[in-house]
Order: C-alpha cells, then sequence, then structure tokens
C-alpha cells in the first residue's frame, strides 16, 4: 500500500468505527459479552493505541533510527501484516496493561473520547503524508506484539487495528 491508500483506509476505518460508537445508547455503550470489552472500552483501546502511534510519527526522523535503528527487509503488505496480528492473537497475544481501558466510560465521556479520536487520525494522516515512501519503509518503529515494524507497517496496523475493534463491538450487541 501507498501512502494514500494508507491514509485512505486509515480514515474510512476510524471514520466507521467512531460514527458507529456515536450511535450507540448508553445501555449499549456498556453491553459486553463476558470477557470482553464493551463499545465504549473499545473506543478507549484505539484510543490509547492510536497516541503512541501519532507521537512516533512525529518525532524527527533522527530520532526512530537512533533508537530503533532502520530496516532490513522490505515493508509486509497490507495482508502479511494482518495475517502476522492474527497468529500473535491466536498464540494468546494481548495488550500491554498501558492499552488496557482503566473504567467505564460514560455518553459523555464517549462522545469526548470520539473527538480525540478524530483528532488523533486527523494528525497520524497528516504526518504520514509528511513522510516519503521510502521513509515510510526504512524507519521502524516497536509494536507490542509485531516486534519492530516499519512506518509504514504501523499505518497498515492502525488502520486494521480499528476494524478489528470495531467488529469486535459490534459482536458484543448481537
Amino acid at each position: 500500500m501507498n501512502r494514500t491508500e494508507i491514509t485512505t483506509i486509515l480514515q474510512q476505518n476510524h471514520t466507521l468505527f467512531v460514527d458507529f460508537i456515536a450511535s450507540l445508547e448508553e445501555d449499549a455503550l456498556q453491553t459486553a459479552t463476558p470477557g470482553k470489552w464493551n463499545a465504549a472500552e473499545q473506543l478507549e483501546h484505539v484510543y490509547l493505541c492510536l497516541r503512541p502511534i501519532v507521537l512516533a510519527f512525529r518525532l524527527p526522523n533522527f530520532v526512530p533510527k537512533l533508537l530503533f535503528g532502520k530496516a532490513n527487509r522490505e515493508s509486509k503488505s497490507y495482508e502479511a501484516l494482518v495475517q502476522a496480528y492474527q497468529n500473535k492473537l491466536q498464540q494468546g497475544g494481548k495488550a500491554p496493561e498501558v492499552f488496557i481501558p482503566k473504567s467505564p466510560a460514560t455518553l459523555h465521556a464517549t462522545q469526548k473520547r470520539i473527538e480525540q479520536v478524530k483528532g488523533l487520525v486527523k494528525t497520524l494522516i497528516h504526518q504520514i503524508d509528511k513522510h516519503s515512501e521510502s521513509e515510510l519503509d526504512q524507519m521502524i518503529l516497536p509494536h507490542p506484539l509485531l516486534g519492530k515494524i516499519t512506518l509504514r507497517e504501523m499505518g497498515c496496523f492502525a488502520a486494521y487495528h480499528v476494524a478489528h475493534h470495531h467488529k469486535q463491538a459490534e459482536a458484543n450487541l448481537l
């Protein structure tokens, strides 16, 4: 996927997710299958995961290179990245504590969080657009389940990750 394709799917998937969350009444926001996060918690998790991604994309290019090195392989395709992530989940991979929602959200808090997610997505898209195609493939960042991945892969991950949690939030209401 090139930058335009990444930013398009990133925007589309986040818009679908936040529109779905915004459409829910307070009781539906709190409905969950036992052992699963409810819709408000899914939103909170997406927010908690987006923040460090946006921060990393905003860093001057030399910082990730200094901290994490440079890629020694080509970026994986979107499909290959999704498969790698799903494999990690099937092997028992879980979100680190820092990305786990802490408390149930109210309707008001959820509405505020929706606006914050929209702002993060807008910033992330802007930051992706500021990087060249080669920078997206050369620079790497750490991912808690996938290890070191390229900026391109991180953009693809952010696009897929929200769709994954959208699907989980919808499943809670069935």
